[in-house]
């Protein structure tokens, strides 16, 4: 039982918006949410910390852990240390290996009882290395694994974390997604039909995201089931929409397939809004899969693949299908089963929607990792 609540620093060095980023930022909300001051910490204008100050959340952005520089360093640690002795923080997460070693250091240049936590959010195993292996040993005291295809690579490198790990999955506000009463009027204003079903796939345009395979899958569906329409929506990365269209062409569906790029003014739940069944077909990645979560939170059904978080998010049969990597005919199938079975759509989106209230949410994420910091400072109290 808390005697008060913790202060805790999120260190989230990325250079980028993905997943990890959301997953440290979206804690730092929920945490902020449920009472917990929590401070979003690193490099002024990097995309999580602009993303923390929208959100108006706590931010400590006088260090850039990015850099190489050793003086750069030295100024940074300087810095941490006087924040955290400054806002008496009482415990560290530090969400990417960059950060790591300078949490490290603030037990010995802060406080000796500061317990330092490291989630791992994302696809690299660690560095088989005495001085890394040393560094996770000795000086982390728990590890947040965002899902158990994480925890079981890292204790293939070094069998070291049982006991001292646990498996906390990324989050949304399922409050804020919510079943629609109605359908959006993007849907319509998209071109598809009342009594159309619309299968899609919300991802960034990128070879790992595997949109060819669904394609395929997509061109089996259609030959089986006329009234099937399907929607690629993302941002151009490596690959770009008039790609896929050239594909969707050479498998003859190019008709029945919608392209939306990337449009900020469109909400996310109206985009899936419009589905009837959400698709992620990934062959690689996915250690957080943000959108999986939100088509359940919005009662849509899911096919997934089988790789990492994937098939821990969905229950084979339950809340959707988990099928192989790469494996068109199996995805065909699946998609299929729920395109020409209205009652099972409705049953597994029910299913999914629950799911999502009981194991994604933001109380579900603020729960299970208090107990971890919990234990940590308990520890650290000895």
């Amino acid at each position: 039982m808390w005697t008060h609540l913790p202060k805790t620093l999120q260190l989230v060095s990325v250079r980028w918006w993905n997943a990890n980023a959301y997953y440290a930022i979206s804690l730092t909300e929920a945490l902020n949410a449920a009472g917990v001051l929590s401070y979003a910490a690193g490099r002024e204008n990097s995309p999580p910390i602009q993303k923390a100050r929208q959100l108006h959340l706590p931010v400590f952005s006088d260090i850039d852990l990015e850099a190489l520089n050793p003086l750069r360093a030295i100024t940074n640690l300087s810095r941490l240390r006087k924040f955290i002795r400054r806002e008496a923080i009482d415990l560290i997460n530090a969400h990417r290996p960059e950060d790591v070693p300078f949490a490290a250091l603030m037990k010995y240049l802060a406080a000796s009882s500061l317990p330092v936590i490291r989630t791992v959010g994302d696809v690299r195993p660690p560095r088989k290395h005495l001085l890394n292996y040393w560094l996770h040993r000795r000086h982390l005291d728990h590890l947040i694994f965002c899902c158990r295809a994480m925890y079981e690579k890292f204790q293939a490198v070094w069998p070291i974390f049982e006991g001292r790990s646990t498996v906390i999955y990324s989050a949304i506000d399922t409050e804020a997604f919510r079943p629609p009463s109605v359908r959006p009027p993007l849907r319509r204003e998209l071109g598809f039909g009342e009594d159309e079903v619309v299968v899609g796939i919300i991802a960034r345009l990128s070879p790992v995201k595997d949109h060819h395979t669904f394609l395929r899958a997509a061109a089996q569906v259609a030959r089986k089931a006329p009234q099937t329409r399907f929607l690629i929506s993302g941002e151009a990365a490596q690959l770009s929409h008039e790609d896929l269209r050239r594909v969707a062409g050479e498998l003859g569906i190019e008709e029945r397939v919608v392209f939306l790029p990337r449009d900020e003014r469109i909400d996310i739940r109206d985009l899936i809004g419009t589905l009837d069944v959400g698709v992620v077909a990934s062959r690689g990645s996915e250690v957080i899969c943000r959108v999986a979560v939100e088509y359940m939170a919005l009662a849509r059904p899911v096919v997934v693949t089988d790789v990492h978080v994937l098939p821990e998010i969905v229950q084979e049969g339950e809340n959707g299908f988990v099928v192989p990597a790469r494996d068109a005919e199996a995805m065909a199938e699946r998609i299929l089963r729920l395109v020409e079975q209205p009652e099972l759509r409705r049953r597994m989106g029910d299913t999914a929607r629950r799911m999502a209230e009981e194991r994604f949410s933001y109380p579900v994420l603020v729960e299970k990792t208090l107990e971890v910091y919990e234990k940590a400072l308990a520890m650290g109290r000895k």
